[in-house]
């Protein structure tokens, strides 16, 4: 007898995540997944989130819709927080209403940085920023709200179809232009395809209810991340090293935010691989993305 397929709707599909999501999902035999933008569905509005529920009535929402503009966030705090706590606490009461499983990805900004070992998922939040504020206030929404619900932290995701800094490194190289790269903070980075397969695991194999952390293995600065970027591709601009402070972002970010995956590793799920080996796989992409 075969096994029916888990129908999975994925919010936020014109996004990098959300297109990694939909493309992993046509992959697999066991998963249906349908995607929807923000055009064709506001999680911010009740009606649209109700009537796309009633719609395709999934098993699983993965909600990949989010406001990441980091610095953005700091003066437009209305629009991150509808988009990263009233968002996911809409989806969160109508999946509750309905039996639906909901995958709410946030960050690791909702760290402040202040450790020095890989942040396990049960350490005690305190954003520095805006963004991680928002995103906090989004975990707590969904987990309060939805009791068959998986908040996945993630950190420093890149991947084809969005802005990410490894795209935005690679065409500074590319240009000839050099770069001033943060070399004080310290996370792991993350492949949006690696994410996208592995909250597909997630909806496949439903671990315990909770929250997880996923990051490709590792840890490096955004320094040495763009050196190994430049590496990747061959190139010699310069690269200059500078701190949080001459760089002059308007968001504060955390110092380090390297995301431990023991809870995930120990629920069953599939070790990330790391994060340079990642980054290779993404480059070895790249003719076939720049065309």
């Amino acid at each position: 007898m075969v096994a029916r397929q888990r129908r999975v709707l994925v919010t936020g599909a014109g996004g990098l995540l959300g297109r990694a999501i939909l493309q992993e999902a046509a992959r697999l035999d066991d998963i249906g997944a349908t995607g929807v933008t923000r055009a064709e569905v506001d999680i911010t509005l009740r009606a649209d989130v109700s009537g796309i529920l009633d719609e395709l009535a999934p098993d699983v929402v993965i909600n990949a819709a989010a406001y990441t503009n980091v610095d953005g966030a700091q003066t437009a705090p209305a629009a991150a927080l509808a988009a990263n706590a009233t968002g996911p606490a809409v989806l969160a009461a109508e999946t509750q209403r309905r039996g639906i499983e909901l995958v709410q990805v946030s960050t690791d900004h909702v760290f402040d940085g202040e450790s020095d070992q890989a942040y396990e998922p049960a350490e005690p939040a305190a954003p520095r920023s805006v963004y991680g504020l928002t995103k906090l206030g989004g975990e707590q929404a969904v987990l309060a709200l939805a009791e068959r619900a998986y908040v996945v932290r993630t950190s420093g995701l890149f991947g084809a179809g969005g802005r990410n800094f490894v795209d935005a490194v690679a065409a500074r190289l590319r240009r000839g232009e050099p770069l001033r790269v943060v070399a004080d903070q310290i996370c792991a980075r993350t492949y949006s395809v690696d994410l996208a397969a592995a909250l597909l695991e997630v909806v496949t194999k439903r671990p315990p209810w909770g929250t997880y952390h996923f990051c490709n293995a590792g840890g490096s600065s955004w320094y040495e991340f763009a050196q190994a970027v430049q590496a990747a591709m061959g190139t010699e601009v310069p690269i200059e090293p500078v701190t949080s402070a001459a760089y002059g972002a308007p968001a504060p970010r955390p110092a380090w935010s390297v995301l431990s995956t023991a809870r995930w590793v120990g629920a069953g799920l599939s070790a990330p691989r790391g994060e340079l080996e990642a980054l290779a796989a993404y480059v070895a992409t790249w003719p076939l993305t720049r065309e």
